[in-house]
């Protein structure tokens, strides 16, 4: 059978019918391919090796701490007994990683050296782009939580006396969750409560047990500094803001199932991935948003405006994303834009963003200061 071809050729709205069914195509299987990763992801993360992997890792890290040893004979000897690799990461730091398959492990980074350092000169002065920028592995949205939490309970609660020892979201909100069950400070709310409202709105010290989710056309507002916790996921959907602090022991998701706009005007520290939806805005010059995951960030199309995010892997290859601020990760950065300095950033203004404006040194074991630390064991 032989096909003539029209010599008029394909008219336009022909032409801009197949590409519009080519992006779609293009879109699904990208969509398709992110959650089949995050399908084999959580996977990983529900197998006996994994969790036997983060025990061994963890239980490593907080021998050292104890004993405030990095001798090489004491860690090759703690090497073996524990069944862990320890190797030197740089001159100060080292890894301690266990193999969950062949091809990926659990890992967290440890140091004998750790001091006070300024976070704006560390980090938020540049935008984590440049070609000689290396972000400290001991610098971990965990780290910045457990600095800036014992300062945020003396300036709120001058009365209750913080003798722990915070390592990562996970012991902050474990933290409160303590001083809620005892009404103290911290009170318990109902997600549903929240949710219900007109206009939802924190306007007290909240502790949240399970997962939040904001209806579309609703806005989210915690006041006046306070910081939210949620022990679960926070969902935003469409066409609605976020402003505020929070600290969420889950997901953060902001979706949009109707192409709609929102807006992000606040600090997100996140346990778990965060997604967030095409045509979302960032913060403003005079108040940038911070989010901050202890695993991998995904960003939809069309996001702009002022922002930081830190992560494990952080994925944006859209050309039309343009965030001003900065973008920190630890392991693989997908972004097709360069992102803009942001010189306006007020260091003064960062206990309002729920930022410390120090990160260092942790407390020891006997309630002292001490220069060790270790961050939360990572899948890698």
């Amino acid at each position: 059978m032989i096909f003539k071809l029209n010599k008029k050729g394909l008219g336009l709205p022909t032409v801009l019918g197949i590409a519009a069914f080519v992006l779609a195509i293009g879109a699904t299987l990208l969509t398709y391919a992110v959650a089949q990763a995050n399908l084999v992801k959580m996977s990983f993360e529900r197998t006996e090796a994994y969790a036997n992997a983060v025990q061994a890792v963890d239980a490593t890290a907080k021998i050292i701490v104890r004993d405030e040893n990095l001798d090489p004979t004491y860690l090759s000897n703690l090497e073996t007994y524990m069944g862990v690799t320890i190797e030197t990461y740089s001159d100060t730091v080292y890894t301690i990683s266990s193999m969950v398959t062949s091809s990926r492990n659990v890992t967290s980074y440890i140091t004998g050296s750790a001091s006070d350092a300024d976070t704006y000169d560390l980090i938020f002065r540049n935008t984590g782009t440049e070609t000689n920028f290396i972000l400290d592995p001991m610098i971990t949205p965990g780290s910045l939580i457990s600095a800036y939490f014992p300062t945020y309970m003396t300036q709120n609660f001058p009365s209750i006396s913080v003798n722990e020892t915070f390592t990562d979201i996970q012991s902050v909100v474990t933290y409160v969750k303590t001083l809620a069950q005892a009404n103290n400070g911290y009170q318990t709310y109902f997600a549903s409560s929240l949710e219900n409202q007109p206009n939802p709105t924190v306007g007290l010290h909240y502790y949240i047990d399970g997962n939040v989710e904001i209806p579309a056309d609703k806005n989210l507002t915690i006041t006046n500094d306070y910081l939210l916790v949620i022990d679960g996921d926070l969902t935003m959907n469409g066409n609605s803001t976020i402003t505020g602090n929070v600290i969420v022991n889950g997901r953060f998701i902001f979706d949009d199932g109707r192409k709609t706009i929102q807006h992000i005007y606040a600090t997100i520290y996140a346990s778990d991935d965060v997604s967030i939806a095409d045509g979302t805005s960032l913060g403003t010059i005079s108040r940038p948003s911070f989010i901050f995951t202890e695993k991998d960030v995904t960003l939809g199309k069309s996001i702009t405006g002022y922002g930081y995010f830190m992560s494990v892997n952080f994925a944006s290859s859209q050309r039309s994303t343009t965030i001003t601020g900065g973008v920190y990760a630890t392991g693989k950065l997908a972004l097709k834009n360069d992102v803009i300095p942001n010189n306006s950033l007020d260091p003064d203004l960062f206990y309002s963003y729920a930022i410390p404006s120090v990160v260092g040194a942790a407390e020891g074991s006997s309630g002292g200061v001490t220069s060790f630390k270790f961050t939360t064991p990572q899948l890698n």
